[in-house]
């Protein structure tokens, strides 16, 4: 051909409709879905056959938005976001859809400048995966821009437990928390820190509340001074250590409420001359995998982080808009010692 081939050229060689070309390679929300396989085989066949490829910045779905959903998470290095940033990947992949990644690094101001941005883009949907936070202001602040965006026809999905009136998807932070501590507390350990990001974090407060709450039902007390509040990340997790001082020797357990918060702690602790579990027992709080590759006996909570994306772009995208409040409830599963415990 002496010109770029055209969705009409593979229609034809195809044996189909433009329409029905163009669904086939360009399916939206509906995915491998739209039409027969056997339809989509041959309007595949004839595109590799001509050389015809799709371009994704001249696609658009009805009313002008852009085949894409945009993903806001705090911090794209830490490991619970790449996890969740892969499931929302695969579930878009499927579809027809792409995914742009922001990060707000815990910036509440950087926060609202992307949603602006965000709303000039014409995503199909955005998808907040930040740390929710009590302040008030804060919230208030966020809810506004959503608020607008949503107004204007892109859909908002929230990933974790807020204030905020959208659809989201939640995990019981606070009941996993609660099993953890029990069954660390029957293993016979009795002295226990606890690492967890500041107060304000509702994810972090919900964890170290439960945590706290099993370990009592167990007449296991932790004193306002073992309970240390850092950064939600793995240089969070190091610097906790120094301020837990001399006190690190005499505890049985280090409860961090993130693996990388536990990451940073157990790097610290073998500065120190100390090893997990050997010492002191480091604990988690999300399951990364590659952790229970290094350390098989790891306790922490397996956070279904990439079924997240599955969840968050089933609400945004598919079937009829959802109502504001919707929540898709996952369930999070405590690891002791290497070995779900079974409700």
């Amino acid at each position: 051909m002496d010109k770029p081939p055209t969705l009409a050229d593979v229609a034809r060689l195809a044996g189909v409709s433009v329409p029905t070309a163009s669904r086939a390679l360009n399916p939206g929300v509906r995915g491998k879905n739209s039409g027969s396989p056997e339809l989509r085989r041959r309007v595949v066949d004839a595109a590799r056959a001509l050389g015809y490829a799709v371009n994704p910045a001249a696609q658009t779905t009805k009313g002008g938005r852009a085949r894409t959903v945009a993903l806001l998470v705090s911090d794209i290095e830490d490991f619970g976001s790449a996890t969740m940033i892969s499931g929302v990947m695969h579930a878009a992949e499927k579809r027809g859809v792409s995914v742009a990644v922001r990060t707000t690094l815990d910036d509440p101001l950087r926060e609202l400048e992307l949603l602006t941005v965000l709303r000039g883009e014409r995503h199909r949907a955005v998808v907040i995966a930040t740390a929710r936070t009590t302040d008030m202001r804060r919230e208030q602040a966020l809810e506004a821009q959503l608020r607008t965006l949503d107004d204007h026809g892109t859909r908002v999905v929230i990933v974790g437990d807020s204030g905020l009136d959208f659809p989201a998807v939640t995990v019981d932070n606070h009941e996993a928390g609660r099993l953890l501590a029990g069954a660390l507390a029957r293993s016979g350990k009795r002295r226990f820190a606890i690492l967890a990001a500041p107060s304000i974090e509702i994810t972090s407060r919900d964890r170290a509340q439960g945590f706290l709450e099993g370990l009592a039902e167990h007449d296991i007390a932790v004193p306002e001074s073992d309970v240390i509040h850092h950064a939600f990340s793995r240089d969070g997790g190091y610097a906790a250590i120094d301020q837990l001082g001399d006190r690190v020797g005499q505890l049985d357990v280090i409860a961090a409420m993130s693996d990388a918060m536990a990451v940073g702690a157990i790097a610290r602790l073998r500065e120190l001359g100390l090893e997990s579990p050997r010492d002191v027992e480091v604990t988690g709080f999300d399951h990364v995998p590659m952790l229970g590759d290094v350390l098989p006996r790891f306790s922490t909570v397996e956070v279904p982080l990439e079924a997240f994306g599955e969840a968050a772009l089933s609400l945004a995208l598919d079937d009829e808009r959802p109502r504001s409040g919707s929540r898709i409830a996952l369930r999070a599963t405590p690891i002791v010692h290497g070995e779900p415990i079974r409700r």
